[in-house]
């Protein structure tokens, strides 16, 4: 069945290690950029009074980065990105999904999709909380202090990553429910205790993180390596100690580690505590 195959940890598996390779190159391609603090600044003069007033409505500061993530998800809306059980828009309200996917085939789609997940409660949506982490933690270790100008590049940049994180978040939810289903009793005991540590433990597998970090931290050396030329038939550059990289490797790992890892499991254990 469909949520058989939603479930599986093997097709979790496969997904959440193709949304790495997602993250990590949008990463890259965010540090090529300066900070560009600008981008986050409130109240961006240069939207103007009606785009500044649609955008606080929406529950933004009003600045230019929170404007490019806004109008990506209202296009993104239209065609049913969140119709699926495992995105959530940073900012709302947001247009009625009318585009793509026959509304009859869409719908039932929705249905069984929410019969896969119990209700979302509003405390593991944690949207905010990535802002906030993705701008004053992450975009500064990952790129050159300073402004370059490349407002616009930052801001198409700064969504694509903050949307491809939040799916990789949001899996967990996935996740969460394989494991809730496949020890029923020993959750259900933990969730009416409301044992918030005992369901940290319960979804916490400390040796199989080591290992996805040490994966992630491969994977960044491998996408971000400089390669200025190639031979006839070479199957990989050969390292110098001249090798150079365009983000630092050790730096993405910790930040899956630190971050990224964490809010997911946060997600996972408020929707578990409201199963």
């Amino acid at each position: 069945s469909n949520a058989e195959q939603a479930l599986s940890l093997d097709s979790i598996r496969n997904a959440l290690q193709r949304m790495e390779d997602s993250i990590i190159f949008s990463l890259i391609e965010r540090s090529q950029y300066r900070v560009n603090r600008t981008v986050y600044e409130p109240d961006c003069k240069q939207l103007g009074e009606f785009k500044l007033h649609q955008l606080k409505s929406a529950g933004s500061n009003g600045c230019l980065g929170d404007w490019f993530i806004y109008q990506t998800e209202c296009l993104h809306s239209q065609v049913r990105r969140y119709e699926h059980p495992t995105e959530f828009a940073f900012f709302g309200p947001l247009p009625e999904p009318s585009l793509g996917a026959a509304s009859s085939s869409s719908s039932n789609g929705k249905k069984e999709a929410e019969s896969i997940l119990a209700p979302v409660p509003k405390e593991a949506i944690v949207n905010k909380k990535l802002l906030s982490i993705y701008r004053e933690k992450m975009v500064p270790a990952l790129c050159e202090e300073g402004d370059d100008g490349n407002h616009g590049s930052t801001a198409v940049q700064d969504a694509h990553v903050l949307q491809t994180v939040a799916t990789r978040i949001y899996y967990g939810l996935f996740v969460a429910e394989s494991k809730f289903r496949s020890e029923t009793e020993k959750a259900t005991a933990l969730i009416k205790a409301r044992d918030r540590d005992g369901l940290m433990a319960f979804i916490t597998k400390p040796e199989v993180e080591a290992k996805n970090i040490q994966r992630v931290i491969l994977k960044a050396r491998t996408f971000s390596q400089n390669i200025s030329s190639g031979q006839d038939g070479q199957l990989a550059p050969v390292l110098t100690s001249n090798t150079t990289y365009k983000v630092n490797a050790e730096y993405v790992g910790a930040a899956f580690r630190d971050y990224i890892m964490p809010l997911t499991k946060e997600v996972e254990v408020d929707y578990l505590l409201a199963r």
